[in-house]
């Protein structure tokens, strides 16, 4: 008994041992690092978008569009109002991917911008000066026929094989192929939009919706809840 209970003592010695050997200063390191890393990443922050709200946040959007289902495109406008989060804030930074900038003005007045290079994942940061006291930007568009957040199917791959069917997926941050805006959660806005269709389609949208309404290829939505972006569609 007495060389058994010598023989478990030993064990339990080795054991301690070894796990404080274990922590080596490698691991110590590592420790660090991480703790490093998880300090470098700010709370509060979107790291998927280039937008800056915490400056100057985007609040309402006018979206004026036709589905040209020749081109595959969104062709139109989209006019963001914004309010200044910072008094001193002149510089408006929304989200794009893979989007066609025709123009964009402040009081039917052209401005110039800066589309930045485009992140493969996150697209490119549209910049937009917009002075001291505007409150309004107007941005003409076109979505590309491979924009990441707009399906468009041909009648063969439809139901009714008859017409053409456009759905769009914002989520989670596909918003920015098919509108100009901060694509990310922390900007919520409310939205009237203008969609023209060819007059054999209707439009809908995730907004109030007329069921009753003429089969005339020009359809409006209103929405006047603020929500994220993700859930326009």
């Amino acid at each position: 008994m007495i060389r058994k209970f010598r023989l478990i003592s030993i064990f339990v010695v080795s054991t301690l041992f070894l796990a404080a050997c274990n922590d080596s200063p490698k691991n110590q390191i590592s420790t660090q690092e991480d703790v490093s890393v998880a300090a470098a990443i700010e709370s509060g922050t979107d790291y998927h978008s280039f937008s800056n709200p915490d400056e100057i946040k985007v609040t309402h959007i006018d979206l004026d569009l036709s589905a040209d289902f020749t081109q595959k495109s969104l062709v139109g406008s989209a006019v963001l109002t914004f309010e200044r989060v910072k008094e001193d804030a002149s510089l408006l930074i929304v989200d794009t991917r893979d989007i066609s900038i025709a123009e964009v003005s402040i009081d039917g007045s052209s401005v110039d911008y800066d589309l930045q290079t485009a992140d493969p994942n996150l697209g490119s940061a549209l910049h937009i000066p917009v002075g001291e006291t505007a409150t309004k930007v107007t941005i003409k568009y076109q979505t590309s026929p491979t924009a990441s957040g707009v399906q468009w199917l041909t009648p063969q791959q439809t139901a009714g094989k008859k017409q053409p069917f456009l759905f769009t997926q914002a989520q989670a941050v596909h918003a920015r192929s098919f509108i100009p805006l901060q694509d990310t959660p922390k900007t919520r806005v409310t939205y009237n939009a203008t969609i023209r269709t060819p007059k054999a389609l209707l439009a809908v949208m995730s907004a109030a919706n007329d069921p009753n309404t003429e089969r005339d290829g020009v359809y409006e939505f209103t929405m006047p809840q603020p929500i994220p972006s993700y859930l326009i569609a």
